[in-house]
């Protein structure tokens, strides 16, 4: 049976065959970089980037030890992991283990069920997520596993007790395919684009400056407006008056009151068998962000 050795030194995978051959395999860390899809980290202060790094593993080998093993750690990190776990019905079942195939190899994070789907998941520390690389990694993943999960997931913690649950949009199988080709064939992988066609920019240009010039008005118009209203307020105040009318519009005083509302984050943090039992999840339809810029 093939064997595949992982020296943590070099980062590098040597997959041992039945026959004794030994194959050097390019990690996903490896092929994302080579083929421009991670971010570029030179310019950062070495310093800086080596104790990042030394923190990641800190809280990799915390979760690991607590997913595979269940041995309670003690970084915040590890605090707020267990939090979302209870909170969000996580039941993760193995951590840190290596899939490969002839050519590539990498090293799984974390993968289990949430609220009853299965999923494959990774954990970052940095401060800024970069949500495409963690996408393919996963699904680089899941390619060399031969499966397909419900969910693909990053636990971002961007600081010791945050930790977001971030959904992820799988790259497809057929991307994954072409970028293994173009590592084949000595070739860089191209991302996919598209152009907008001119008329169609000049729409965009145009709905979206009017939109934003409407939406200053609208800011003005509504800072006129509370003047207005701090002003009758007073007024009322002062006449007793419960409300004013003419022919053109009626005035009603309403006296300060109190509101209850649900605080959620503490419900979730202090109760969050509760606050799951009545947690409604609301499907979100697709959509686009457009900023103009300056």
């Amino acid at each position: 049976m093939d064997k595949l050795n992982f020296d943590e030194n070099s980062h590098s995978y040597t997959l041992i065959k039945d026959n004794g051959e030994e194959i050097n395999l390019v990690s996903v860390t490896q092929l994302l970089k080579k083929h421009g899809l991670s971010p570029d980290y030179s310019n950062v202060d070495s310093e800086i980037l080596r104790l990042k790094a030394e923190r990641g593993k800190v809280v990799h080998k915390e979760l690991e030890e607590y997913i595979n093993h269940k041995q309670i750690g003690f970084t915040g990190e590890f605090e707020t992991f267990y939090e979302q776990c209870v909170c969000e019905d996580i039941l993760p079942s193995k951590s840190e283990f290596m899939v490969w195939n002839d050519e590539i190899a990498g090293t799984v994070d974390v993968a289990g069920i949430i609220k009853g789907q299965t999923f494959i998941g990774d954990f970052k520390t940095t401060s800024s997520l970069h949500r495409e690389v963690v996408a393919w990694q996963l699904s680089l993943y899941a390619y060399l596993m031969n499966e397909t999960f419900d969910k693909y997931i990053c636990f971002h913690f961007p600081d010791d007790h945050t930790c977001k649950i971030v959904e992820l949009k799988p790259i497809p199988r057929e991307e994954i395919e072409r970028l293994l080709d173009c590592e084949r064939n000595s070739m860089l992988y191209e991302r996919k684009t598209f152009e907008i066609d001119t008329a169609s920019c000049e729409k965009l240009i145009t709905v979206q400056s009017e939109l934003k010039a409407l939406a200053e008005r609208k800011k003005q118009l509504e800072e006129q407006e509370e003047s207005l209203k701090d002003f009758l307020i007073e007024k009322f105040e002062e006449t007793g008056l419960p409300f004013i009318e003419n022919d053109y519009f009626k005035i009603t005083y309403i006296a300060p009151t109190t509101r209850d509302s649900l605080d959620q984050k503490r419900l979730r943090e202090e109760l969050p068998e509760i606050a799951k039992q009545f947690t409604k999840t609301t499907p979100v339809k697709a959509q686009v962000r457009i900023k103009l810029k300056d």
